[in-house]
């Protein structure tokens, strides 16, 4: 990197969306400085040409030296699964207050702000057609509201640096462990879905992801933009189902559950992971989320704004996922 590269500061970045995000803004050349709470486990981190602050933006006192040099902020931290509800809102919510209110006391440092928000905060479709950013939100679980009250945190600093929300949804990829159990269990030879009917989903590849943020921090646009990220279409619970089998040349049985046993299903899983003390994938909201028919943000938006447009379709995400599970012996 040149002196007079600019500087971009990544949080959590040792994550999914974090780390191939640094990645990306590498090869565009950007200086990246990235708030890490343990400097020992880097993760996709290691060896990678970036400036490592230890923080937390839970800790407000930590956040201030990482914002030196920085002109733009992509706040990629955040909790996806918690073992109590309140932790979401102490991650998601305040971690993001704090961050917003570090950038602001820098004076006029940050150039623009970039939240990793989810379609959870703008909720499902009611009707089976794209939720649009204009539409009133209604999330269905605590990880939805609090990142909601993120966006909404967010926009109050609208007016005093340039900002920008991104609502990804059903993010996946190599690197992830949430939809990797579906990838875990298909391989094991089963396949389970909520009784109900089809349901239907736009997932977002990783680094299609990660291309999207890229663009959100480059381009000017009206300060306070949400824009929806996914592929540009649709797939049914089953269609997703097949693809997944079929990329993966496994074959599993499909076993259809009613909701209330889902919900018990999640309650149990919720009780193990209070034992063990780390957060439990499936639980009772991941079940009432799981539950809403359609899934699906509206992609126009970013596409006229931002000219974004998804790169890699399920067929080949999912071959790429279940390749570098392979490699890393995940499975």
């Amino acid at each position: 990197m040149t002196a007079t590269s600019p500087r971009v500061l990544v949080t959590g970045a040792t994550g999914l969306v974090g780390s191939h995000t640094v990645e990306r803004l590498l090869m565009r050349g950007w200086d990246v400085t990235c708030l890490v709470r343990d400097p020992a486990r880097l993760r996709w981190l290691t060896g990678s040409n970036v400036r490592i602050i230890e923080g937390d933006c839970t800790l407000p006192g930590t956040i201030p030296p990482a914002l030196d040099g920085v002109s733009a902020v992509i706040h990629a931290a955040g909790l996806t699964k918690a073992r109590w509800a309140r932790e979401y809102y102490e991650v998601n919510h305040l971690g993001t207050r704090n961050l917003l209110d570090a950038c602001a006391n820098a004076g006029n440092v940050v150039k623009k702000f970039v939240l990793v928000s989810s379609l959870a905060a703008a909720g499902p479709s009611l009707d089976g057609e794209p939720v649009k950013d204009t539409d009133t939100p209604r999330p269905v679980s605590d990880y939805g509201k609090s990142k909601l009250f993120a966006e909404q945190e967010a926009i109050r600093y609208r007016a005093r640096f340039p900002l920008v929300i991104l609502r990804p949804s059903a993010v996946y990829g190599p690197r992830d462990r949430d939809m990797f159990e579906l990838f875990r269990w298909a391989a094991k030879g089963l396949f389970v879905k909520i009784s109900g009917g089809e349901r239907y989903l736009a997932p977002c590849y990783v680094e299609d992801l990660a291309d999207a943020l890229v663009l959100a921090v480059e381009k000017d646009v009206l300060s306070g933009s949400i824009y929806f990220v996914s592929e540009d279409r649709p797939y049914s619970w089953s269609a997703f189902r097949d693809v997944l089998l079929r990329t993966g040349g496994v074959k599993a049985r499909t076993v259809t559950i009613p909701y209330f046993a889902a919900y018990l299903m999640g309650l149990l899983s919720e009780a193990g992971g209070l034992l063990t003390g780390r957060p439990a994938l499936t639980n009772r909201q991941k079940v009432r989320e799981a539950r809403q028919k359609h899934w699906i943000g509206d992609v126009g938006k970013i596409g006229r704004e931002l000219g974004f447009q998804s790169a890699i379709p399920l067929e080949q995400g999912f071959a790429r996922t279940w390749k570098w599970y392979r490699e890393q012996g995940w499975i």
